[in-house]
Order: C-alpha cells, then structure tokens, then sequence
C-alpha cells in the first residue's frame, strides 16, 4: 500500500486531490495542515481508516521532514508562498515532490533545487493542477506536431450556471488572484521575458457555447518561467498567458484591492451544488515541414456535485493525484525538479483526464 500526505488537503483545491486519490486507489492518505479541526473534520467525513489527519506548520522544516518521511509522495496544495519551505522538507526526507504552481517568480526559485533533488535522486514535478499543469502539458503534445514553433497563447475561460447571489465562483484562491491582479505580467516576446502591467493587454477570444466571446488579459502566470526554455529547441519567439473574468467580479476584486484588503481567505465552500463549465486553451503556430500549421488544443471540464466542486477547483485538484499515481507506479523516470510539460506522458496524463470526465479537443 502507498501513502500520499497532501498539504493542505482540506482546502478548496487540496480537497479534490483527496476526493480523487480515495476514490482512483486503495491507499493511505494523510490530509494535514495549521487548521488540524478542518483537516479533522474532512477526513473524518470519508468514514475510512485510509484517510487520516494531522495538524502541522509547513515552515517547520525538520517536524514537517518527520511527517513526509511516512509517506511515498507529499502534494503541497497550500498557497505557493510555501512552495520552498515544502521542498526543503521533503529533501531532507527524501521523498518526492508535487505542487500547483509557483506564479513565476516562485517558480524561477524553485527550478535553482534541481541539482539537490537530482543529487539525491528524488523527483519534484512543479506546477501540477490546471493552468499551469494541464496547459503544460497540452503545450508538449501540441510540440511533437511542430518542426519550429512560433507562438504559443494561453487561455482560459468559465462560465458559471449557478444561480447564486456572490460575484463568481473562484476558480482559485482568492491570495493568489489578488497577485494575478497586480503583479507585473510576464511575457515573452522576441526571444526575450518582459514584464507588463497586470490586466494589460485587452482582447478578445472565442470559445464554443456557453462561454462565446470574452475578453482576456495580462495576469502573472508559471507557465511563462519554464515554456521558453523548454521549447527553445523548436524555436519558440512569442508566448502569453492571458485569463478572463466575469466585469462584475473584476470590479468586487479591484475594489478590495483599493480598499487594501487583498489578505482575505477564501469565502466559505458553497452550499448550494456549484454547476458551471470551464475551457482551458493552448494555441500554436509554427511550422511543420516548411508549411503554416496552426493548433488549438482545448480542456473542458465541468463541475463535480458529488464533490461540490466547481469545475476549476476539479481540473486544478485532479492533475496532482494523477501525477503523484504515475510517479508511485514508476511511470516518471526523470530525477530533479521539472515542469509537468518536460517529464509527463502526455497519453498517459490524457488518458487518466478522460476517465475523469476531463475532455481534451484538438
């Protein structure tokens, strides 16, 4: 039997990574976290001895090391200002590794430990849930169809069914969209990273019923720390990530922010079932045999009310279960800290997406 600590496992995106590996396997699975009364009641809502609870502080390295060491793998799914702390610990562990995403500049911190984790032959695989994870991923199969690559543009879009007075359902946590609204904005443009201002960038993009038209722009995103340099073999000259929200939502979020109030926690999990529908999107063009080659490589989910999930919080959960699975079955055999699009089957990660409802189109 294995044993997988998820970090943070009560949370509105580590719950789903529970919920998928409780019902994928028959292993253990230790939820932990500061708020061991969630992390108490969550598991104790499962009814089964494989899923258990503790309380920890993630930023006391050598206690945390102790709790990972009796586990095969350890999910971080807390908020990415940990990201380091969690790494260190499982180095000194020895164990391997799994986290949502590090929003650049973390992520840039994070790619420095690769030469520890390959010296002692553990594997960390950085920004596993939706975007980036999915989006990663779709990025390296949509690469094998290219000679050079041109440009790649990251999307994403939702739209929500539930008839509910709030202004969205967050697809993530309320912190990190508070960095996404102001962070500068990285883009990499002519074989060069800048930075632009964060909501920057306006334009519109099409997506099948129900979403339609929407408008999209700058946030801060991991995708652009590691796709130049993992697609630089193909050339790669231009590559954006650009999100859209709902004008009603983008105002209640720039209000808090001029109210300097960006330091509030996730409103509580929804009472009411959450349905809505989310379309997560790569496009490239490039070239293939000295011809224009243009793809889009489409994800749709949808919410999960068995799970009271909505659909982002589903596609963002799911990826590190499916991951942490295929790194305990051996199906990963790259040593040292990588981005999902450089050490992950594609056919494997799709195939293990479709029997989960996740549905890719090309």
């Amino acid at each position: 039997m294995n044993s997988f600590l998820v970090l943070g496992g009560y949370g509105e995106m580590g719950r789903i990574t529970v919920h998928d590996l409780f019902e994928t396997t028959r292993d253990r699975i230790i939820v932990a976290g500061h708020d061991f009364k969630k992390a108490r009641e969550f598991t104790q809502s499962f009814k089964s001895k494989r899923v258990q609870s503790a309380a920890i502080d993630v930023t006391k390295t050598k206690l945390l090391a102790a709790l990972i060491k009796k586990c095969d793998v350890v999910i971080n799914a807390t908020q990415y200002t940990y990201n380091l702390h969690v790494m260190k610990a499982a180095l000194l562990a020895k164990k391997p590794y799994i986290d949502l995403g590090g929003l650049f500049h973390m992520t840039k911190k994070q790619l420095k430990l690769h030469s520890l984790f390959k010296k002692n032959r553990l594997t960390a695989v950085i920004g596993c849930g939706s975007t980036p994870g999915i989006t990663n991923i779709l990025a390296a199969y949509g690469a094998y169809k290219f000679d050079t690559i041109d440009e790649i543009h990251i999307r994403f879009a939702d739209h929500d069914f539930t008839k509910s007075s709030s202004h969205f359902t967050l697809p993530y946590s309320l912190a990190t969209i508070f960095d996404e609204f102001t962070k500068p904005a990285a883009v990499f443009s002519k074989g060069k990273i800048k930075f632009v201002a964060a909501m920057t960038g306006r334009e519109e993009e099409t997506f099948p019923r129900p979403i339609g038209k929407v408008s999209e722009f700058y946030t801060l995103h991991s995708e652009l720390a590691t796709f130049p340099d993992s697609f630089k073999n193909k050339k790669l000259k231009e590559c954006d990530f650009k999100v859209s929200f709902p004008e009603n939502f983008i105002r209640h979020v720039k209000r808090l922010i001029a109210l300097g109030v960006t330091k509030a926690k996730n409103p509580p999990e929804a009472k009411k079932p959450i349905r809505d529908i989310e379309y997560v999107r790569v496009r490239m063009t490039g070239k293939r045999k000295g011809k224009r080659v243009r793809l889009v490589l489409d994800v749709i989910s949808k919410s999960k009310p068995k799970w009271n999930a909505s659909a982002g919080a589903y596609d963002t959960g799911v990826p590190p279960s499916i991951i942490a699975q295929m790194i305990v079955q051996w199906k990963i055999p790259h040593i040292g800290v990588f981005p999902p699009e450089r050490c992950i089957d594609p056919a494997v990660f799709f195939y293990e997406l479709k029997r989960r409802g996740i549905k890719i189109r090309l």
